[in-house]
C-alpha cells in the first residue's frame, strides 16, 4: 500500500471520528441566555502590572465581581465564594479568570488590591482606575454603589450590589449570581459554557462543517 493511500485512509478515519464526536457531543439543551443589557469592554490598570481590558481575556471565561477592599463582610464572602467555585473546576480552572473591579478607586490602588486578592487566590486579577472610569464600568454592568458616611475608623462605607457575573469566551454576560445561589449551580453554569466552547470548536474542525 502506497504511503499516500495510507495517509488518505488515516485522514478519513480521523475525519469520521471527529464527525462522530460532533454528532454525539450535543450542545446544552437549554443554553445560557445572552444578557445583552449588561456588560461592555473596559480598559483599566490592573494587578497584572499593566493596563488590562476585557478583550485580554478573550477565549477564557470570566467570573467578575465589583466591590472594595475595606468592605467588612460582603466582599470577603463573595470573593471566598468565587475561590470555592474555582476549586470545584479542576478540569476547567485554567480557562476561568476571576476578576475583581474596585468601587473605591481612590483608595484601592493596584498595590493595595494585589495582596488583598492574593489572600483569596493567586489567580485573581484586580482592576482599578479613575472614579469616572469605574463609574462607567459599573454602569455598563448595572452595578449599584453609593458611598455613605459612617462613624468608624474608615469614615465611610460603600453600599453596593454584589452579584457575580459569568462572561463567556467572547466577553458576553451569560449569567449573574446573587448571594443565595448555591456554589454547585455556579460551577455547573461554568462547565456548561466550557462545554459549549468545546462543541463549537469541534464543529468548526469537523469535515462536515459547512461554510
Amino acid at each position: 500500500m502506497s504511503r499516500g493511500l495510507v495517509w488518505a485512509l488515516g485522514m478519513l478515519i480521523i475525519g469520521c471520528a471527529l464527525a462522530w464526536q460532533v454528532t454525539h457531543l450535543a450542545p446544552p439543551t437549554k443554553p445560557l441566555p445572552l444578557l445583552y443589557t449588561l456588560g461592555g469592554d473596559f480598559v483599566l490598570p490592573s494587578t497584572t502590572g499593566a493596563t488590562t481590558s476585557l478583550a485580554d481575556f478573550r477565549g477564557d471565561l470570566v467570573l467578575l465581581n465589583f466591590g472594595y477592599t475595606s468592605c467588612p463582610e460582603v466582599c470577603p464572602t463573595v470573593l471566598a465564594r468565587m475561590r470555592d467555585v474555582l476549586s470545584m473546576l479542576p478540569e476547567g480552572r485554567a480557562r476561568v479568570r476571576p476578576v475583581f473591579i474596585t468601587l473605591d478607586p481612590e483608595v484601592d490602588t493596584v498595590d493595595r488590591l494585589q495582596p488583598y486578592l492574593g489572600f483569596f487566590d493567586s489567580a485573581f486579577v484586580g482592576l482599578t482606575g479613575t472614579p469616572a472610569q469605574i463609574a462607567q464600568t459599573a454602569a455598563d454592568y448595572n452595578v449599584f454603589y453609593e458611598r455613605e458616611p459612617m462613624a468608624s475608623s474608615l469614615g465611610y462605607s460603600i453600599s453596593h450590589s454584589s452579584h457575580i457575573y459569568l462572561l463567556d469566551g467572547q466577553g458576553r454576560v451569560r449569567a449573574t449570581f446573587g448571594e443565595g445561589v448555591p456554589l454547585p449551580q455556579i460551577a455547573g453554569a461554568v462547565y456548561q459554557l466550557l462545554g459549549e466552547d468545546v462543541y463549537a470548536d469541534l464543529a468548526k474542525r469537523s469535515p462536515l462543517h459547512g461554510p
